[in-house]
């Protein structure tokens, strides 16, 4: 992803605000302009459609999922990376939640071939770093060998999705990281070896 420009940084949020708030069907040019206080002439010049918007919304979720890395933090393995992983997430939509609410909207991508390929793109390179951490808590007789890779990841990062947007629909009204805490020590029971 190239580094967005701060006026691009103000067209994403207020994107992201307008499509968490009012649906994918009111991000529209004219009330994107509107939100942000510009012409739609001058919207244009740093987007030059709805779809490139909602590109860079994915692109800014695959840059999000990345910064412990970017931040020099040295990566957990096994276990311990399976949790970090998870309450990364936790913590970072608890700050973003209406990025979380546009990102588990599937609605948003779905019908769009080009935005699907690139979420599915987003959620397998997810699925490859995930199942590295699995398997060196294999390695480490920290979970069970003989669970499923691919279906301990969904159950994994499933529950975690429905976690999440169960907060979505509940206007945030419950602390995420703790509730996500109580759900994570009970997967972590089922999971151990």
């Amino acid at each position: 992803m190239t580094q967005m420009t701060e006026r691009q940084k103000q067209i994403m949020e207020k994107a992201i605000k307008i499509i968490a708030d009012d649906g994918i069907q009111n991000l529209t040019i004219k009330n994107l302009s509107r939100a942000v206080g510009v012409t739609e002439a001058a919207l244009y010049r740093h987007y030059e459609n709805k779809h490139a918007i909602l590109m860079s919304i994915l692109d800014l979720f695959d840059e999000f999922s990345h910064t412990q890395v970017k931040q020099g933090k040295k990566k957990a393995e096994g276990l311990e990376g399976i949790k970090e992983f998870v309450f990364d997430r936790y913590e970072k939509f608890s700050n973003s939640p209406e990025l979380a609410k546009v990102l588990f909207s599937e609605a948003v991508f779905i019908s769009d071939p080009e935005l699907s390929e690139r979420m599915r793109t987003i959620i397998h390179a997810h699925r490859s770093e995930f199942t590295e951490l699995i398997e060196k808590a294999k390695l480490k007789k920290e979970i069970a060998k003989t669970l499923d890779n691919k279906s301990l990841f969904r159950i994994i990062v499933g529950s975690m999705r429905l976690l999440v947007t169960q907060w979505c629909f509940n206007n945030y009204s419950f602390d995420l990281k703790k509730e996500g805490e109580t759900l994570w020590n009970n997967i972590e029971i089922l999971i151990k070896r």
